[in-house]
């Protein structure tokens, strides 16, 4: 059984967990296999894990997701236990809308992601969602980002009924919360709390590299998010090298201390060994 790095760090998170990094390649399929097992270590029996959007990968070629599993088996997490599943896959490995037109296809838009989230909730007992990217990538034809819809799942979660949108207009994780019968309804404008739904509040988790750069990127990415009123529980370095030199120590000093972001402190909340569970 290999070492959970993050421990039972998700026990503090709540239902839904969208982890998202500052940049590609900076380890968020390992951050999220390592969040899959601090779960089962946390007594969440039932985990999903969702991709939005798969980039670069063609026809039945394994991608995060699979990844994700095999490394969550490898560490004592039983197949039985996780349920992986992808919005959608486009060919190229670029972001999404690039991708989705030489594909010649429309990107599914972030009601359609909402929804297919909030049903995994129904029967999970954890839901990891790992974005494609950074905080910013678009994920439909609209220009909703990662981040909207870490805001999206906060407010569904939450059950809000409030309106962010001028004039009143419905938000997408509204329209997605009441096609989907999971707060509110035809007959009346108050939602069900997460209590009664037994969701539990959403989280963020923002991954991020140890090497040069990454305290810039580190705190433009806290900034987009903060100002966005996700909540975000904290950083994790998602690829930490074996024998760290002294740029990688000084980062992880200097993130573990970060000054306020937005008016909050944001934490550090682990790393995650560079290839960590074996090469995915």
């Amino acid at each position: 059984m290999t070492t959970n790095p993050l421990g039972d760090l998700v026990a503090s998170l709540g239902h839904a967990v969208v982890v998202t990094g500052t940049d590609t390649d900076v380890g968020k399929t390992y951050a999220t296999a390592a969040l899959v097992v601090s779960g089962w270590n946390a007594e969440r029996r039932r985990i999903a894990v969702y991709k939005p959007q798969q980039t670069g990968m063609r026809g039945g070629e394994p991608g995060d997701v699979d990844d994700v599993a095999r490394l969550a088996l490898a560490a004592g997490v039983p197949s039985s236990a996780l349920t992986t599943a992808e919005g959608q896959r486009l060919t190229e490995p670029m972001a999404p809308p690039p991708a989705a037109a030489i594909d010649g296809v429309e990107l599914l838009p972030l009601d359609a992601h909402v929804r297919e989230i909030l049903e995994l909730q129904e029967t999970h007992d954890l839901v990891i969602v790992e974005g494609s990217g950074g905080v910013l990538v678009e994920l439909d034809g609209d220009r909703h980002t990662i981040a909207d819809l870490a805001v999206a799942l906060q407010e569904a979660s939450a059950g809000s009924a409030a309106s962010t949108e001028p004039s009143g207009a419905a938000t997408p994780y509204h329209a997605a919360a009441e096609a989907s019968g999971r707060w509110g309804s035809p007959d009346t404008s108050e939602p069900v709390s997460a209590a009664e739904r037994g969701g539990g509040t959403g989280s963020t988790v923002l991954v991020a590299r140890p090497d040069l750069g990454t305290l810039n990127h580190t705190l433009l990415s806290l900034e987009a998010l903060l100002h966005r009123d996700v909540e975000v529980a904290g950083v994790v370095l998602g690829s930490w090298p074996a024998d760290p030199d002294r740029l990688a120590t000084s980062n992880r000093e200097y993130l573990a201390d970060l000054p306020p972001v937005a008016g909050r402190r944001v934490p550090l909340l682990g790393a995650v060994p560079r290839g960590w569970g074996g090469a995915a």
